[in-house]
């Protein structure tokens, strides 16, 4: 089997730590490491090394909320999903989870899509990513986006 996955961030040596584990289980992962720009490709299926491998390792970003990763890379049609995961009854509790009213509702759909994606296991996130930021008084206008790009197009130096 291979494994596709992006030339970025520590992914590249993961790859290598899973490929060395496997092997000791006697199964032979090759490694596909792309550049970012290959990995993704166009964002499509059919043309999209991150969505058409069969075994891949993907970063994702930090979001506000869990709905983008529960519909884009698990929903039968999500358009990340490249677990190409299909399963009418978890289709069937992202609407549930959606039309949840208040808090309660939501937390039990959520235990509901909880157990079955724990089931069916389409797939593992296996770690997070930790993001230290640093300030100086002598810099004003650095930014940061919620997955920590640095946004460097309003910084000035403070006049002493």
């Amino acid at each position: 089997v291979t494994l596709t996955t992006e030339r970025a961030y520590d992914i590249p040596d993961y790859a290598v730590i899973i490929q060395n584990f496997a092997k000791k289980a006697g199964i032979d992962i090759k490694l596909n490491v792309l550049p970012q720009d290959a990995y993704y490709g166009s964002a499509t299926f059919g043309s999209s090394p991150w969505l058409d491998s069969n075994l891949g390792i993907t970063d994702f970003g930090h979001r506000g909320t869990p709905d983008i990763f529960l519909n884009a890379t698990l929903k039968s049609d999500g358009a990340w999903n490249s677990a190409h995961f299909k399963n009418a009854d978890y289709d069937a509790l992202l609407v549930e989870y959606g039309k949840a009213r208040d808090l309660q509702a939501q937390r039990i759909a959520a235990g509901k899509i909880q157990t079955l994606l724990l089931d069916e296991t389409p797939e593992i996130i296996s770690y997070f990513s930790q993001y230290s930021r640093i300030a100086s008084a002598k810099v004003e206008g650095v930014r940061f986006t919620a997955i920590s790009h640095l946004l460097l197009d309003r910084v000035s130096f403070v006049q002493a």
